[in-house]
């Protein structure tokens, strides 16, 4: 496993010469969660259930503490059903100094995708104090990578560049079930070396406690959960009118109401493979890795208004929530994301996901074979007599058409989501305009009346 340089005082090194290294003895506790307000284990598991949960890729908590230290070194959280390994490094004042994000994209090897860090200024310096200097980076398995530096915090000004961070950096070997010392070098700048591990007792529940607790000495709450990239929400929902929302904030009168659902024409999908982009684009982008049966498919535009005042006046708002293609007539039984080629889902982080760029304020869908003779010209911009701002535009040469459609928030990113059937078929694509992401189902009319 490799290092990720960083300044930390620990308080085993005080005394030490500058690159001396020293031996500890560290004890370790498995838990199923970790309180990082508290400190404390939650649900103590023993090593023996720990390594079960390890091999089923259950969640589970790793936490090493020097002997006669009260805060942890480090504390790792594992759950490798999610391909999942996140690390946390606590200085002398308890305080988490520095994150990494790794995630197992192959058998035996983790990419390192997240590393945060963190500098206090002072001992009495908050945890994640708006003024602490902060570093984040972010790489990519295809060797992108991205560095935000905010020496002053986050509202001290901020430095973008590119991550330069070498290959072997990037990746490490996964480690083995109780192979925990590489966790102590990182958090102690490798000036902790000689590490020797040894299993802390497991503190049990309460005898009067349930009898599988008292069993394997655990809790059934595991307080922490793996990153959950953005997930789909209420998609059906919004092309079906009536349908009603929460208000998109606290100067509307009334709630989001899905108000109409716009016929578009029909998409022509000679080849089946499917382009999602800015139509204004030149470069229209790689298609979709699924792909549908070739032939003609209805596309929809769905709109949700709500009534807010202004000034004194009363405005009737609408929104352009979502675009849709219907594949089939069958009802949609899961959903996942569109991705193109090289997007991988176990990379993305909290809230994250991929999707496709808006710069003119429109997006659109084509076919692979129509799109780089279809977008990228003025023709694909709305104008007046054009009704809800959808555009069609033909390809004699392929038999494909693109279908322009405004972005409800603008520009930005927008994802995809396909839908699938129970047999695993596709029913749809809808390009979410992330206009509803925050809101909650509201009663229809006859439900509240009743």
């Amino acid at each position: 496993m490799h290092r990720v340089a960083g300044r930390r005082e620990h308080g085993c090194d005080r005394a030490a010469l500058p690159g001396a290294e020293i031996s500890v003895i560290i004890d370790v506790t498995y838990g199923e969660g970790w309180d990082a307000a508290s400190r404390m284990v939650l649900g103590p598991i023993s090593r023996e259930h720990a390594a079960n949960r390890d091999a089923t890729g259950e969640r589970y908590a790793v936490v090493l503490r020097e002997r006669g230290r009260p805060q942890p070194v480090a504390v790792l959280t594992i759950a490798w059903a999610h391909d999942y390994l996140g690390v946390w490094a606590y200085d002398d004042q308890g305080r988490r100094t520095r994150e990494l994000d790794l995630r197992r994209l192959e058998p035996d090897r983790l990419l390192l995708r997240h590393i945060a860090q963190w500098r206090y200024d002072s001992d009495d310096m908050a945890e994640f104090a708006d003024r602490a200097g902060r570093v984040l980076i972010d790489l990519y398995p295809d060797g992108r990578g991205r560095k935000v530096s905010e020496p002053k915090g986050i509202g001290g000004g901020s430095l973008h560049t590119l991550a330069d961070v070498p290959d072997e950096q990037r990746w490490a070997s996964a480690p083995a079930f109780g192979d925990w010392a590489w966790a102590v070098a990182m958090a102690t700048d490798g000036h902790v070396s000689g590490v020797s591990l040894r299993d802390a007792p497991v503190q049990r529940p309460p005898q009067d406690g349930p009898a599988e607790d008292r069993e394997h000495g655990h809790a059934t709450a595991p307080g922490w959960c793996p990153p959950s990239p953005l997930r789909p929400s209420y998609l059906d929902e919004m092309f079906t009118p009536g349908t009603r929302f929460t208000p998109p904030d606290t100067q509307a009168t009334g709630p989001y109401v899905v108000e109409r659902v716009v016929d578009a024409g029909s998409l022509r999908l000679p080849t089946g493979r499917i382009v999602a982009c800015d139509p204004g684009w030149l470069d229209p982008g790689e298609p979709f890795t699924v792909a549908v049966p070739p032939g003609s498919y209805r596309m929809q535009i769905a709109t949700a208004a709500y009534r807010t005042e202004h000034w004194g006046k009363t405005l009737d708002m609408q929104d352009f929530t979502a675009a849709r293609i219907l594949i089939s007539g069958k009802p949609t039984a899961t959903w996942e994301l569109a991705l193109r080629l090289g997007e991988d889902p176990r990379t993305l982080r909290d809230g994250e996901f991929y999707g496709f760029g808006v710069d003119t304020g429109t997006g659109c869908f084509v076919d692979a074979a129509a799109a780089d003779r279809l977008t990228g010209g003025e023709n694909t911009v709305p104008d007046d007599d054009s009704p809800d701002g959808i555009v069609v535009l033909d390809d004699p040469e392929s038999g494909g058409n693109l279908i322009v459609y405004p972005s409800g928030m603008g520009d930005g990113s927008y994802p995809v989501w396909i839908g699938r059937d129970a047999d695993g078929e596709v029913t749809c694509l809808v390009a979410d305009m992330l206009i509803l992401r925050h809101q909650e189902l509201l009663p229809n009319r006859s439900q509240q009346d009743s």
